[in-house]
């Protein structure tokens, strides 16, 4: 078994850009999912009705239906995964100016001889 000490010295923006977008892009799929899940539970167990008639009875005419919850989670979610895409190539750069400082991360990697 071998190793040897790397040092990344250098993230690129763009290349940080594209994996910010496509983690932003699955966690904004699974947050679609999360909710819809969330409510169709909360429903089964009549809380949403029970939420709706206390509306109806303080005077209000509105109620919570599954496109007004879905329609407020992908605005929130877009919102968060559009601050995350901008974040991610912000951070590189932000790394970038760390580690001409500083230095970059050392990193160990062994390597294993396959038995075959």
């Amino acid at each position: 078994m071998t190793s040897r000490d790397v040092a990344m010295t250098r993230i690129s923006p763009l290349s940080a850009f594209r994996v910010g977008l496509a983690m932003s892009l699955v966690g904004l799929v699974a947050w679609l999912l999360m909710v819809a899940l969330l409510y169709i539970g909360m429903s089964a167990a009549g809380i949403w009705d029970q939420v709706n008639s206390l509306i109806g009875d303080i005077g209000g005419d509105q109620s919570i239906t599954f496109g007004m919850v879905i329609s407020v989670a992908a605005l929130l979610g877009a919102i968060m995964a559009i601050l995350t895409t901008i974040l991610a190539p912000l951070s590189a750069v932000i790394y970038n100016a760390i580690v001409d400082l500083f230095g970059g991360l050392q990193i160990s990697l062994h390597e294993q001889a396959d038995l075959e």
